[in-house]
Parts: C-alpha cells; sequence; structure tokens
C-alpha cells in the first residue's frame, strides 16, 4: 500500500508542474523567432535596439519587439554599480520605462508600449550635465 500511495502522490504533485510547463512553452517558437530576428538585425546599440522596437510595435510583430527592448535593457544593466545596490534591481529612469513597453506590449497595449519607448528615447538623447 505505501508503494501505490507513493506512485499516486508522485503522479498527483508532478501534473501541475507538467500544466505548467505546458503552458509556459506555448511563447516559445514565437520567443525563439524574435530572437533570431533580431539576431538577423545585428543592432547593437540601445537606440538602435529601442527604434527597432517601435518598428517591430507599428508592424504588430510583438515577440521581434519584446526582444529587441530585452536587449536594450541588457545593455543598460552592464554596468558598474556599488555592492551595496547589486541587489537592488533597477526600476526608474530609462531602464524602467523600458521594462513598462515591454509589459505594454506583452500585454497588446501598443499605444502605452510606444510612449513608453519614445520616452526612453528621449532620455537618452538628453544632453548629459556637465561634470558627469
Amino acid at each position: 500500500m505505501p508503494r501505490r500511495l507513493l506512485l499516486l502522490s508522485s503522479i498527483l504533485l508532478g501534473l501541475p508542474a507538467m500544466a505548467m510547463a505546458q503552458s509556459a512553452t506555448n511563447w516559445v517558437p514565437e520567443q525563439n523567432r524574435g530572437a533570431a530576428e533580431a539576431d538577423a538585425a545585428g543592432i547593437n546599440d540601445v537606440i538602435g535596439l529601442l527604434n527597432a522596437a517601435l518598428t517591430a510595435i507599428r508592424a504588430n510583430r510583438r515577440s521581434q519587439a519584446v526582444e529587441f527592448m530585452e536587449r536594450a535593457e541588457a545593455r543598460l544593466l552592464t554596468r558598474s554599480t556599488p555592492v551595496l545596490q547589486a541587489g537592488s534591481p533597477v526600476q526608474g529612469g530609462i531602464v524602467g520605462r523600458i521594462g513598462n513597453a515591454r509589459r505594454a506590449a506583452l500585454a497588446e497595449n501598443n499605444v502605452l508600449a510606444r510612449k513608453e519607448i519614445a520616452a526612453a528615447l528621449a532620455a537618452l538623447n538628453r544632453p548629459r550635465p556637465a561634470g558627469r
């Protein structure tokens, strides 16, 4: 009896994980396609990536737009950070705008996504104060 109970419990405990894995993988082919398209574009600078994301959003290519935004975020987040701040996520500024745009694109809110990308681009193009 204990073997049967163990077998039954392992099956039952595995079902939610299997269901979650199935639903989580539905996005993967589209995400892989978006990554391949972004690789083919060969864009490596943040402004170029954000402009490409805008173009992809306008063309309703959500996975490609999200990929471009993720790459722009990664470029901005690859920087020196004081040790005491290393564990804190960056939530404001340009990175925050890109994150907002990415979440909006995933929610199919293209208007908000375009607005947030435009705000990030404006902040990137703003002259820096002297002494920095």
